[in-house]
């Protein structure tokens, strides 16, 4: 087992010096950094972070959108034996400012200017922060500010009159040191830093690529926010770990450009992504002509047959011919549009459907379900290829104990435990108990085979007037299957029913009010439309038929905007704060209930 992850990284470097590692579209065209330079810049900066008087323990924030330097600083801080925190690019200035004050960072990265700006704003605020350096062109007069490239030659410099410092620095890493802090996204209160160390993240790549089985030749198109845990560890460092290379996509909104162009062979995403690429064919195939629909699903039942009798060791040579011609006419198409070389997809951070499970395995591109924690150093579960179960996130990896407490909370121990939340003490004793077991907050059960099943958070089960317990996430997600619902928050505490705000999917839903003749100057306009509520609530008819009475949702509204990051509504990683949506929605919901 490795000490560290950057003697991890270095191990990949001496095999496979020359391959990518990093790859990223820049005045125009794809550039790329071999191992060997990767490994090079890592070196350079460990030494200007020295030259700059940047010390062991030191923490530095990294604010920037995902591009090779936030790796590269990654590394180096990790060289020198730093702690790196990451921030959320999209957070305002006052959340940046909180987390730079907890955790006492020294320096921090921004991207550009307008990342700076958002630092400048508050420097005053955070008396610890002494460095600034700029990713893009630097043209602050501030003496705090240094440049992406001046800081490079600095450490160019030091490593001449200090060859053996990097080495030294590494040779001195603890696997248990706390190498980086990750601020939880916080769906109630302040954000907590989490403590995150050497050992528990090697434990975790180690253990996790097991069952993930990549190789070197692997492709990872980045898009996900390097802030978060998911995209560092499982989008980087574990394809690191076999030598694979990073694509690094322009941008959020670039994506399907990007998958054209990088050609993936492995992605790394939320299942709202795939849910959409999924529905996207669909909705192209019921506005094709008749032919074309009985085709695709045609293919669609012949793909599910096929893998279901694969799994099962029974396929017949007739099977092996009609899946060829199914994959021929339509699969490869499909694939093509996914850059001709994936593999499969990885699926994380919430459940997903198995309508949308079972299109990607009809097409031959099974997805593997995981499910993880920051507290965790991520990774607690994994699908083991093909050994999908529907509604499941796999099974724990090697190292993880798991089990199910009384009532059904699923508590983990293992090297994979985080060392606590930085200066609250009282806040992990609560959370890790006595005999050494993390409370995770999800509610499950584990099959006969060790399969994990979530059905909810803890915190999130609403207690109706009536004492009935309702976890929303299982209807919230059936709703969201809804072409025309972008997102749904179930309330209802202590309240005679269940009742939902509805997030509608406006591009789709103006397109189906123009169709329909359904006038609407503006979104809210729309959203007060009474053939519109009906479509709706259509949709939510659909769904509500396979709960329970008392699951079953009464009554709703549309809101006419979007919940928001800005307004507290919304996690940096898109977790609805349900406590937040039911302060600033409070009028709206009582409305609801006084209708009824």
């Amino acid at each position: 087992m490795f000490k560290s992850v950057i003697h991890m990284l270095f191990e990949t470097i001496d095999q496979y010096r020359h391959r990518d590692a990093l790859r990223f579209k820049r005045d125009g065209r794809i550039q790329a950094y071999s191992y060997e330079q990767f490994g090079q810049m890592i070196s350079k900066l460990a030494h200007g972070l020295s030259a700059l008087g940047l010390q062991k323990n030191d923490k530095i924030a990294i604010l920037s959108n995902n591009r090779p330097e936030w790796t590269i600083s990654d590394f180096a801080v990790f060289g020198m034996q730093g702690v790196v925190v990451p921030i959320y690019q999209t957070l305002p200035a006052s959340q940046i400012a909180y987390i730079l004050n907890d955790s006492e960072s020294r320096g921090i990265f921004v991207e550009n200017e307008v990342q700076y700006a958002k630092v400048q704003e508050i420097k005053e605020k955070v008396p610890s922060l002494e460095f600034i350096i700029m990713y893009d062109q630097d043209t602050s007069d501030d003496q705090r500010v240094h440049g992406w490239d001046s800081v490079l030659e600095k450490g160019q410099e030091h490593l001449q009159s200090h060859p053996n410092f990097l080495h030294e620095s590494m040779a001195a890493i603890n696997p248990e040191d706390v190498c980086s802090f990750v601020y939880t996204s916080g769906t109630t209160g302040d954000p907590k830093g989490v403590m995150l160390h050497h050992k528990g993240f090697v434990t975790d790549i180690v253990n996790a690529e097991a069952v993930l089985n990549l190789k070197e030749t692997d492709v990872f198109l980045s898009f996900l926010p390097l802030s978060h845990l998911y995209e560092r560890l499982a989008g980087h460092w574990c394809p690191m770990y076999r030598g694979g290379a990073i694509h690094y996509a322009q941008s959020i909104d670039t994506v399907v450009e990007d998958i054209a162009e990088a050609k993936p062979t492995v992605m790394v995403s939320v299942p709202r992504l795939y849910e959409k690429i999924a529905a996207r064919v669909q909705e192209q195939v019921e506005n094709g002509p008749a032919l074309k629909r009985n085709l695709f699903y045609w293919a669609i039942g012949t793909g599910l047959q096929y893998h279901e009798d694969r799994q099962a060791g029974k396929v017949s040579k007739w099977q092996e011919m009609q899946y060829k011609i199914a994959d021929r006419l339509v699969f490869y198409k499909i694939k093509q549009k996914l850059g001709g070389r994936f593999r499969y997809p990885i699926a994380g951070g919430a459940p997903l459907s198995v309508e949308t499970l079972r299109f990607f395995e009809a097409v031959g591109l099974p997805i593997v379900e995981g499910y993880g924690m920051t507290e965790t150093h991520l990774i607690i579960t994994l699908t083991p290829a093909g050994q999908t179960r529907y509604g499941s996130c796999g099974k724990p990896i090697e190292g993880v104990q798991l089990q199910i407490a009384e009532d059904g909370e699923v508590l983990i121990k293992g090297d994979i435990l985080m060392k606590g939340y930085f200066k609250k003490p009282e806040l992990t004793d609560e959370v890790i108990d006595q005999e050494g077991w993390l409370h995770t907050g999800d509610i499950g059960y584990l099959d006969d085979n060790n399969f994990l099943f979530l059905t909810d958070r803890k915190k999130n089960i609403i207690v109706t007037s009536g004492g009935k317990n309702v976890a929303p996430a299982p209807l919230e997600h059936k709703i969201k299957k809804s072409k025309y619902i972008d997102d749904v928050c179930l309330v209802g505490d202590k309240r005679k029913f269940i009742s939902a705000l509805i997030i509608p999917n406006w591009e789709i839903l103006q397109k189906w009010a123009r169709d329909n003749a359904v006038e609407a100057d503006d979104n809210q306009t729309l959203a007060g439309n009474d053939r519109v509520k009906e479509l709706i609530w259509q949709e939510i008819e659909t769904q509500n038929k396979d709960f329970a009475r008392y699951e079953q949702v009464k009554n709703f509204t549309i809101l006419g905007q979007p919940l928001s990051i800005e307004k507290g509504e919304l996690t940096p990683s898109l977790k609805i704060k349900r406590n937040v949506v039911e302060k600033n929605y409070k009028s709206i919901i009582d409305d609801i209930y006084k209708e009824n």
